[in-house]
């Protein structure tokens, strides 16, 4: 960061986690080293990975869901 940035949001820092392990887990699994293939043989199957994704993202919308309602609630009953 050069002087005169402003500092990057959570949600950046999220995201380049995010690409940073992915980035480096893919070329591992291309690679093919002994380590990443135990790995590979450790991880559930994919549709167990796709009904968690699935399931995470639905319990999250509830919760933001459930958060905007409370926060519209409170917005009038101030006013």
């Amino acid at each position: 960061m050069s002087i005169g940035q402003a500092s990057p949001c959570a949600t950046c820092y999220r995201v380049r986690w995010f690409l940073t392990l992915a980035g480096a887990l893919i070329a591992g699994l291309y690679l093919q080293p002994s380590w990443a293939m135990g790995v590979a043989r450790l991880m559930p199957s994919p549709l167990v990975i796709g009904w968690a994704i699935c399931g995470l993202a639905a319990v999250v919308f509830v919760g933001r869901v459930r958060h905007h309602v409370r926060l519209a609630h409170q917005q009038r009953a101030a006013v």
